[in-house]
C-alpha cells in the first residue's frame, strides 16, 4: 500500500507505505511515511486497536518526521501467536521493529495499552528511545483504582475455560459485532460523533477476520498489562498527553505516572477530549506533540 499525502500549504507530497516484518512471533504489520526528516516517531496502538487509529495525525507529523506505525501481535493485521500476550513480548516486537526498519533511536508514543508497551521499550531499550510520550497510558488502574468485587467476578468469568470464549462470543457473534465495537468506542470517546460507520468498521474488521481469541487472551492478562517501572528507570525525555474527559482513564492516573515513573514528564491536559485525543481533537494533540517533538 502506499498513499499519497499532498500538502497545499507547502507543495509538498508524503507518502505513507504499508509493508510487513517477519519477526520471532511471525509477521508485524507496519506503516511508515517518505520522505525520512526530522526524528524518527513510532506509534503504538491501545488495546483492540491498529495502525489505522493514528489516521488524523498522520499529515501534519510526516510534514516535519518521520511517521512509523505497527500492529501489535494479536491485533490488526498483524500475527496472532500463541501464548499469554505480555508487555515484555510487545516491548521486544517493537523494539525489533525499530533495529530493523528505524535503524536507530526513535521517539516512541504509546496510546492506552500501547503506553504500557512504550514505557517497558524505554526501561528494557533505553538506546532505542529518544522520547515517550504517554497518551491517555493504562497500566495505573490496579493501583489507582483496585479491581472492585464486579470487577474482580467479571475477571474471573472471562479466566474461566469455555466461560470466557463464550462471554467473548456474544460480543463478536457477526450480528452484533459492529454494534458491540460501536458501544466500546462511544464509551471511550467524549465526542460522540467522531464515532463514524467508518470507524466502527475499522475496529470490525479484524474482529470478523479473526475473531476475539487474542483479545480475550489480553484480556485474561489485565492485571500483568501494568506499568512496573519506578522513578529513575527512565530518563528519557517525556510526555504526557491526556484527553481531560477521559473516564476511563482519568488525568489523575497522568498525575500518578508523573510522580511515580516519569518526574521529568511533561503534562498536557486536553480540554474537551476524551479517551483517543489524536481522533477525537487532533489539532489539540499536535499542537501539544509537534512543539515538544521541535524542542528535541
Amino acid at each position: 500500500m502506499a498513499t499519497a499525502i499532498s500538502d497545499t500549504m507547502t507543495e509538498q507530497r508524503y507518502s505513507v507505505s504499508e509493508s510487513f516484518l517477519s519477526g520471532e512471533h511471525g509477521k508485524t504489520r507496519y506503516w511508515a511515511s517518505q520522505p525520512q526528516h526530522g526524528l524518527p516517531v513510532v506509534f503504538i496502538h491501545g488495546y483492540a486497536a491498529m495502525i489505522d487509529h493514528w489516521r488524523r495525525i498522520i499529515r501534519p507529523v510526516a510534514r516535519e518526521h518521520t511517521f512509523y506505525a505497527l500492529d501489535l501481535y494479536g491485533f490488526g493485521q498483524s500475527a496472532r501467536p500463541r501464548g499469554t500476550p505480555t508487555r515484555e513480548r510487545w516491548a521486544k516486537q517493537v523494539a525489533d521493529f525499530i533495529r530493523e526498519v528505524v535503524g536507530g533511536p526513535a521517539v516512541i508514543v504509546g496510546h492506552s495499552m500501547g503506553g504500557v508497551v512504550a514505557v517497558e521499550v524505554a526501561r528494557r531499550y533505553p538506546e532505542l528511545t529518544r522520547g515517550l510520550v504517554l497518551v491517555n497510558s493504562s497500566g495505573m488502574q490496579v493501583s489507582e483504582r483496585p479491581p472492585s468485587q464486579f470487577d474482580m467476578m467479571m475477571m474471573s468469568a472471562i479466566g474461566a475455560p469455555l466461560l470466557g470464549e463464550a462471554v467473548a462470543g456474544l460480543f463478536t457473534n457477526p450480528l452484533s459485532v459492529d454494534w458491540s465495537v460501536r458501544q466500546g468506542l462511544l464509551s471511550a470517546y467524549h465526542h460522540k460523533e467522531r464515532v463514524t460507520d467508518e470507524l466502527v468498521e475499522t475496529f470490525s474488521a479484524p474482529l470478523r477476520r479473526y475473531g476475539a481469541a487474542s483479545y480475550l487472551a489480553v484480556s485474561r492478562n489485565f492485571q500483568g498489562l501494568i506499568i512496573d517501572a519506578k522513578a529513575g528507570e527512565i530518563t528519557a525525555p517525556s510526555l504526557l498527553i491526556w484527553g481531560a474527559e477521559d473516564r476511563s482513564i482519568p488525568p489523575s492516573d497522568a498525575e500518578a505516572i508523573k510522580g511515580r515513573v516519569l518526574p521529568q514528564a511533561e503534562l498536557a491536559i486536553l480540554p474537551s477530549t476524551g479517551h483517543c485525543p489524536f481522533d477525537e481533537t487532533p489539532e489539540l494533540f499536535c499542537d501539544a506533540l509537534l512543539p515538544w517533538l521541535g524542542r528535541l
